[in-house]
């Protein structure tokens, strides 16, 4: 859709300059196409994402996304997407072993919710 150049700052690939030439008007798909295009720059970038999600203190969390889930036709997996209203929607292919561990773990939080709420109402 557009050529991104990417110039690499240093070898350990913590800064890059990047230009997108010949782009004045900009829709949502070009929105888009340039939002995987740094996803893909971001990925190359040291240091990593942290293998750790941040501490809830440390995010806004989305608030009730709209989700999808399906059964994975070709390794059993689980297909889990959320919508981002700004990133669209993300999809997320979860083993099978993970899906059981997801179901454990939600199954944990809600007893434990239910138990809160037990306590409350005394």
């Amino acid at each position: 859709m557009f050529l991104i150049s990417v110039e690499w700052l240093d070898e350990a690939k913590t800064r890059a300059r990047f230009s997108l030439p010949g782009r004045e008007e900009w829709r949502a798909e070009h929105i888009d196409a340039l939002m995987h295009a740094l996803a893909e720059i971001r990925e190359a970038m040291n240091p990593p994402v942290s293998q750790e999600p941040p501490r809830l203190q440390e995010l806004e969390p989305l608030h009730d996304p709209r989700y999808a889930s399906e059964l994975h036709p070709f390794s059993g997996g689980t297909l889990l997407s959320f919508r981002h209203p700004s990133l669209g929607w993300l999809p997320f292919l979860l083993p099978s072993l993970q899906r059981r561990t997801l179901v454990e773990s939600l199954g944990e939080q809600e007893a434990a919710w239910t138990e809160v709420r037990v306590l409350r109402s005394r």
